[in-house]
């Protein structure tokens, strides 16, 4: 059985003092370089939100406050988020405590302003992000998924990544979600989709 680790939007704006903090963050990083570091995997793949300054999915380019509730049939929404990780900034950049030298791969997602990409294989409206046939390609038949948040970019990588036909597993202690108190209803809805929680 060949294994891949996907590492979802291990970035400076999810970690505490970025721009879309995410709870106790840093947390998972001792877990998840374990991780990088094992001989357990064939590819590791490193995802990278790579929005532009224009990004519609920022509550600024719409003159209103971040969160507040918005969607449209292109792929954004539920609300509108602070800039975050913006193409070229810190913000963007992988948290350095994180050993990405171990990527064998960096997907870049969000990069298109009019649609977001919450999901490593495909962005909000559906476009393929070329991750499924990348790891078919490599006759990959299960992923581990680390990163943040739980709640977003993990939960739908994880969701499409069993829609795909992979053997599907979050490692627990390597991501933390936007909204702790949500974590017992999502964990009841990504084990009914097929995913496991380890």
């Amino acid at each position: 059985m060949a294994k891949a680790l996907l590492a979802v939007d291990l970035q400076n704006d999810f970690y505490e003092d970025g721009a879309l903090a995410v709870p106790n963050a840093s947390e998972i990083n001792p877990r998840v370089n374990e991780l990088l570091e094992s001989d357990k995997y064939q590819l590791i793949v490193g995802s990278q939100d790579w929005h532009p300054i224009s990004h519609l999915s920022f509550a600024s380019n719409h003159g209103k406050d971040p969160f507040t509730p918005y969607s449209d049939e292109q792929g954004l929404g539920p609300v509108l988020w602070p800039d975050h990780c913006v193409q070229q900034t810190e913000g963007a950049e992988f948290n350095s405590e994180i050993k990405t030298v171990n990527f064998d791969y960096i997907l870049r997602k969000g990069t298109d302003k009019e649609v977001d990409s919450y999901s490593a294989f495909q962005d909000n409206d559906g476009t393929d992000l070329g991750l499924a046939g990348l790891l078919k390609s490599l006759e990959i038949d299960e992923v581990d998924i680390v990163g943040l948040a739980f709640d977003y970019c993990v939960k739908y990588t994880a969701q499409d990544s069993v829609k795909n036909g992979f053997k599907t597993n979050i490692i627990l202690a390597g991501t933390r979600a936007v909204n702790p108190e949500e974590l017992q209803k999502l964990k009841q809805e990504l084990k009914k989709a097929g995913v496991n929680l380890k």
